[in-house]
């Protein structure tokens, strides 16, 4: 008779001086936040068609009038009848979402799911519904409201407030992250997040010379976390949050902070991290994103060229002139000393331009503001590599292109630019910056918005060959080399014409391709394993030797998704139902991981089996 042992185990990453980081965006692919509300903001008005107004929207963005609300998880360009993904990968987001609002309405769904359950207590003011959606749900849901009535006293078509969605499986929103999202963060070392995309950096600044308030900043009882229009609040989640995932995932938060903020925005901001952020954590803190980037979106390029000229200084020194203000007032916070050791202020620039931009910027810190290195904790670039875009080239190809472009940018001793990674190092340690260089985003990038040989070009992210890639761009092209902090670009995305950028195309199937474990392997070299209780989770997990069935026992029958991937990634097992006891059959010997989903709560461990 075989018999089998089975172990939960837990990797705990032990402090590597290999030090990777992730940039995050909202929403990440296939789920941030548990209320779909939070990361959405799309509403139309019934009477217009159109596009809430400001006028059809109350102080904090919700709708003021009958509304329709959209959400479309569609993969790229369905609505154009034509799918960039050959996979045609979908987000699963069947099941029932539970909805709520204030105020009272007729609740119609035009497109994606039912309506079920609707009730309206008078006393709470409270309207509550479920929205089913059904297996195979291509993912454009449309639900319209219409007599709304804010409370008893108003009139119909004023609309209603504070409206949920949560996701299958939730019936609150008590824990705010999907626990797909957080769980992510626990089965790889980071080191810290980058909150660009997430805090919405690019694009939200107001034309020069205007300012953004405090009093302005997008707070967490606002209609989304999204950009507001409708209100005039651009940019994307607020701090609190940012401090809450930083806190939650123990990761380093890298901060992006509007070219426009104003001196009390700045010093408002430090004091709300000093005062939240666990005191254990180092703060990386960066002039809004891409300064130099002149393509539509990046209104603040425009912003510091505007107000360069108003100060009688280049664009580059004005980049360079802002950096040391946001060290000066995050210091003047938290005192004498905290440069460089608690916070960490990076400056960062365009690649090509080391000789020709960054380089002046430190001499002009140097003759007119102080010594860079006693403000700069280091100096940034991208390491992105690309391939793929010539009509006919295969996967194989593809990849072969990557690897050129990541070997392209090591040294460029002699050239033009002379700006390869090498040289940036070198340019760090010359300046004796202690952080010496940074990568702010990096990773393959197949993007543009092309369609040229994009199925190959979508199926070369999903290649095993991209785990060597991933590990050749980060380590043997960074850090080997003596690079410091490499933050790959983005923990999720979809995969289509506009970039293959995530690490995975689905926060809750982690491991869909090699991106991640690529990154989990080069900061794993020094786990070890331990065992974990299940008592947080309320899971038995056990096996029947005679058969060879391994049960999840659950602590009472509910709803649930199960996941289960080889060591490699590769998804061997999944199914969703109602149950209390789940039962998966016919593995083999091995190391695999589960991701289980129930009644809300999301428990993921490791499973080594002998057989």
């Amino acid at each position: 008779m075989k018999y089998f042992l089975l172990f939960l185990l837990l990797l705990v990453s032990a402090i590597s001086h290999t030090q990777i980081g992730v940039n995050i965006s909202l929403p990440e692919q296939g789920g941030t936040y548990i209320d779909l509300v939070k990361e959405n903001y799309r509403w139309t008005s019934l009477g217009t068609g159109s596009a809430l107004s400001a006028s059809e929207a109350d102080q904090k963005g919700w709708p003021a009038v009958d509304a329709q609300y959209i959400v479309d998880f569609r993969p790229v360009a369905e609505w154009s009848n034509s799918i960039d993904d050959p996979e045609v990968y979908r987000l699963d987001v069947s099941g029932t979402w539970k909805c709520s609002f204030e105020g009272e309405a007729s609740v119609s769904a035009v497109a994606g799911g039912s309506i079920e359950n609707l009730n309206f207590n008078a006393g709470t003011n409270i309207s509550s519904f479920d929205f089913v959606v059904p297996l195979g749900s291509k993912g454009l849901f449309l639900i319209n409201f219409s007599n709304t009535r804010r409370s008893s006293e108003s009139g119909l078509n004023t609309g209603f407030t504070n409206f949920k969605m949560l996701r299958p499986g939730y019936d609150n929103d008590m824990d705010l992250f999907y626990a797909p999202f957080l769980t992510l963060f626990d089965s790889v070392n980071l080191e810290s997040i980058r909150y660009m995309v997430f805090t919405g950096t690019n694009g939200r600044d107001p034309v020069y010379p205007a300012q953004i308030p405090w009093s302005n900043r997008k707070l967490p009882d606002d209609a989304s976390q999204r950009a507001l229009p409708t209100i005039d609040k651009m940019g994307g989640a607020c701090w609190e949050h940012v401090i809450e995932i930083a806190n939650r995932t123990q990761t380093d938060p890298w901060i992006n902070v509007p070219v426009s903020a104003s001196t009390d925005y700045v010093t408002q901001l430090a004091n709300m991290f000093k005062d939240n952020l666990n005191p254990g954590l180092k703060i990386y803190v960066e002039s809004s994103n891409e300064v130099w980037n002149s393509a539509p979106g990046f209104e603040q390029t425009l912003y510091n060229s505007q107000q360069a000229a108003a100060l009688g200084l280049t664009d580059i020194q004005n980049h360079a002139r802002r950096t040391i203000e946001l060290a000066e007032i995050f210091q003047s916070v938290y005192g004498s000393g905290s440069l460089n050791t608690q916070i960490r202020v990076n400056l960062c620039y365009h690649q090509p331009m080391l000789k020709w931009s960054v380089v002046p910027m430190l001499e002009y810190i140097r003759d007119v503001l102080g010594t860079p290195s006693h403000y700069l904790w280091a100096i940034g670039c991208q390491t992105y590599f690309s391939g793929g875009h010539e009509t006919g080239e295969s996967v194989a190809d593809i990849l072969q292109d990557c690897r050129e472009s990541i070997s392209s940018q090591i040294d460029e001793t002699g050239g033009t630019n002379e700006a390869g990674r090498k040289q940036w190092i070198a340019t760090a340690a010359a300046w004796n910056l202690p952080g010496g260089f940074v990568s702010y985003e990096g990773g393959p990038d197949h993007g543009g918005g092309s369609t040229e040989n994009i199925a190959n070009r979508i199926m070369a992210e999903r290649n095993q060959g991209m785990y060597d890639l991933m590990q050749y761009n980060l380590k043997d092209a960074f850090i080997d080399l003596g690079g410091a902090l490499a933050m790959q670009f983005t923990l999720t995305s979809a995969y289509s014409r506009y970039g293959c950028w995530g690490l995975t195309d689905d926060v809750t199937v982690p491991h869909r391709n090699y991106k991640l474990a690529a990154i989990r392997d080069l900061l794993s070299g020094t786990t070890h394993s331990k065992e974990i209780h299940t008592s947080r989770s309320k899971i038995k997990v056990y096996p029947i030797p005679s058969n060879g069935i391994v049960y999840f026992e659950l602590e009472n029958a509910s709803s649930y998704q199960i996941r289960i991937y080889e060591v490699a990634g590769k998804e061997v097992y999944f199914k969703k139902g109602f149950a209390q006891v789940i039962t998966w059959t016919a593995f083999q010997s091995g190391l695999y991981y589960y991701s289980l989903l129930h009644d809300g709560v999301f428990s993921s461990a490791s499973i080594l089996i002998n057989k």
